[in-house]
């Protein structure tokens, strides 16, 4: 992490690091399908609500697609990536008023 980066700015970074792990991984192994997966929402172009959604949609359907393989450490590692996902975009979901504390 980036100590002069904001803390959403960190996650951001965080979140494409562990993608850029599951991109190297899985280019080496010419694991196709999940890199199919993870290429309809990463590289992130932006950090706006809309491309956090397109990534976390396409994790979900990794995740769902790929059960079989919770043993795996790259499916651990893609449930972990899409936690964060969900978390950072957990307040962009809200309403302006609920987020502005009155």
């Amino acid at each position: 992490m980036v100590p002069h980066l904001s803390g959403r700015e960190n996650e951001i970074e965080h979140i494409n690091v562990m993608c850029l792990q599951l991109f190297d991984r899985w280019c080496e192994a010419r694991s196709v399908v999940p890199l199919r997966h993870l290429l309809r929402g990463w590289p992130l172009m932006n950090s706006d609500p809309e491309s956090l959604r397109r990534l976390g949609t396409a994790l979900r359907d990794l995740r769902r697609e790929h059960l079989h393989d919770s043993n795996d450490a790259s499916f651990q590692k893609v449930c972990e990536l899409s936690d964060c996902v969900e978390e950072l975009l957990a307040p962009a979901s809200l309403p302006a008023w609920a987020t502005s504390g009155r």
